[in-house]
């Protein structure tokens, strides 16, 4: 008989391309996803994904179990969510997923608070730049750079989300402090990957700095600002990550960067549980209690 284990196994390696990402996903080790998926093929004597430089790859098998394999995982991930929601303690744990600089500037050093408030909460803090899938349970409560569409989604607002231009005085006493816009092709500059080049960092970037100034790259917020603190060059971060950093000096007051919000969102199937509530009130006061 089919298990949803097995399944689950099966869904995240189409996902993934490969048994090792498929276990970071699922937090298991790629031997058990191997053999897991072994085993399913034995039992049902088909072979269900084919090999290809670009990973694993559904055969006509795996498309005709993949079907099957999602509508059981929308009913069990509901049935998870409906059981959820129904929880009137504020106990157990509760997945918040936010991207790296607000995983560890913002919301890490103020858990002690929460914890104080509910000692039988426990946090899964997930730090991620990709937008994980509330439906499907791979995060309970996210932390936005902006409002979702999705209507099985609930928003809150938290706060607005400005950015500036920052560098250090290691940066400043080798290459001078610049003194405008203009100024800023002749600095160096750190900047999100080519990937990221859609944010606000990476448009300011873009439309102001030619890509040969920008020396060093990364999809972590932390790391630029790590770099630029001490002294490899300038970079456009967000307001509200630098307030503990005070190596992090602000420049270009003009330089007209761009604005977003901040949201905490969560499925509207746990919007009845207590712990998913209490973390999103903290979410609330948190931010209302911070510089915008």
């Amino acid at each position: 008989m089919l298990q949803w284990d097995d399944l689950r196994y099966f869904l995240a390696v189409h996902r993934h391309g490969t048994h090792a990402s498929a276990g970071r996903a699922l937090r298991v080790a790629p031997t058990t996803i191997g053999r897991r998926l072994a085993a399913l093929e034995e039992a049902l004597g088909v072979k269900l994904f084919q090999r290809t430089p670009a990973g694993l790859v559904l055969g006509e098998a795996g498309q005709v179990l993949r079907a099957h394999a999602e509508r059981v995982e929308a009913e069990v991930l509901a049935s998870e969510r409906e059981l959820t929601g129904a929880d009137r303690r504020v106990a157990g744990a509760v997945r918040v997923t936010a991207g790296d600089g607000m995983a560890v500037q913002v919301l890490a050093p103020r858990l002690p608070e929460l914890q104080r408030l509910h000692p039988e909460l426990r946090v899964e803090l997930r730090s991620d730049n990709l937008v994980l899938d509330l439906s499907r349970r791979e995060a309970d409560v996210a932390v936005r750079l902006f409002r979702p569409r999705e209507q099985s989604l609930i928003a809150r607002r938290l706060s607005p989300f400005a950015f500036n231009v920052y560098g250090s005085e290691p940066y400043f006493a080798r290459r001078g402090r610049p003194t405008g816009v203009k100024d800023a092709a002749r600095h160096d500059w750190l900047g999100p990957e080519e990937a990221q080049d859609a944010t606000p960092p990476g448009q300011w970037l873009r439309r102001h700095v030619p890509a040969a100034r920008i020396v060093l790259r990364s999809n972590s917020t932390t790391v630029v600002m790590a770099a630029c603190a001490a002294g490899l060059g300038l970079a456009v971060l967000p307001e509200l990550l630098v307030a503990n950093e005070p190596r992090l000096v602000p420049v270009l007051p003009r330089a007209a960067l761009p604005t977003r919000e901040l949201w905490a969102v969560t499925h509207q199937d746990l919007r009845h549980s207590a712990r998913v509530a209490a973390v999103m009130d903290w979410l609330a006061r948190l931010f209302a209690t911070r510089p915008g």
